[in-house]
């Protein structure tokens, strides 16, 4: 389980598996990018690498989600990615465990190396940052896309209802903000939480907890919409190359964890990705034990294991 010097916040998750770490796991989470949604499925990754390299696993609030914080523009997915990869950056310079007289632009050794994992849009930024990457002083050298939102958001089941709510309501995020305020204005705390509990079917308490916070949060569900109007816009067409996409001389070990009948990932969109697994590099799985996208609610102990050996694949390679 998690050290002792874990911590665990509603906007952080941090934790070593073992001493001196060499490797980060760096976790990207989806919309709404609320890291305490994932705290469970990161303790559990954490308890099932014991056995393997010792491990730094992180991840964070995405920006505007942040409990207690407000942000003073709403975030688009472009503002997202360069603030997670700054988020990274920052974590791998303060966290470094190599020594000051060591060269690590130079020394393999000494050069840290992180794992990103990302769920749902976290995988596009995950791929993003991946195809960015130009840090010397670390390695990126795998990435696990769970559930990844690629290519044609738009084209998937939700996609396709969100663009048409957008069409019919230009201004959306602020309409349903305004209208989650009142709601949360009105309600005590303990009808909220009955409604919520009724509507995302009897959550888990980690989830339900998570939820509440978000929707009496003054600036989340207008962060969560704005962003996801923008990723109607931007996640279309594939915009990565060969060498991202792990075929002929790979950036990293790549595996991509898809689900069936996902609403946020067409049927069609889901595969043509697999075929790029066919031209070599990439690992791709399509689900048959019928997990959901939001896999961080009811089955964290599943995916769990499912990363965790994953995770020891990539090492293995090294």
């Amino acid at each position: 389980m998690p050290d002792p010097m874990s911590q665990i916040t509603p906007n952080t998750f941090s934790t070593t598996t073992g001493p001196s770490p060499k490797t980060t796991i760096f976790f990207i989470s989806g919309n709404p990018g609320l890291i305490s949604y994932y705290h469970p499925f990161l303790s559990l990754l954490a308890k099932y690498l014991t056995n393997e390299t010792s491990f730094r696993i992180h991840g964070s609030s995405l920006g505007g989600f942040e409990i207690g914080q407000e942000s003073p523009k709403d975030l688009d997915l472009e503002d997202q990615i360069q603030f997670v990869q700054g988020n990274l950056k920052t974590l791998m310079k303060n966290g470094s465990t190599a020594s000051k007289s060591d060269d690590v632009q130079s020394n393999d050794n000494a050069r840290q190396k992180v794992i990103l994992i990302g769920h749902s849009v976290g995988a596009y930024m995950a791929m993003e940052i991946l195809n960015r990457h130009r840090d010397q002083s670390f390695d990126i050298i795998g990435g696990i896309m769970l559930f990844p939102t690629l290519m044609d958001i738009a084209a998937s089941p939700s996609g396709q209802k969100l663009s048409t709510l957008l069409s019919i309501i230009p201004r959306l995020a602020l309409v349903v903000s305004l209208f989650a305020r009142l709601l949360t204005f009105i309600l005590p705390v303990s009808v909220l939480r009955a409604v919520v509990r009724v509507v995302m079917n009897d959550p888990p308490s980690h989830a339900l907890d998570t939820t509440c916070s978000f929707l009496r949060s003054r600036g989340g569900v207008r962060q969560a919409l704005h962003m996801a109007a923008d990723e109607m816009r931007t996640i279309t067409s594939d915009k990565w190359g060969d060498d991202i996409w792990g075929a002929h001389e790979p950036v990293a070990k790549l595996f991509f964890y898809f689900g069936r009948n996902d609403h946020w990932v067409a049927e069609k969109t889901r595969d043509e990705i697999v075929k790029r697994g066919e031209k070599g590099g990439p690992t791709m799985v399509v689900c048959e034990e019928g997990l959901p996208h939001a896999f961080c609610l009811k089955h964290s102990d599943t995916m769990a294991k499912k990363v965790a050996a994953m995770v020891g694949e990539i090492v293995g390679v090294q």
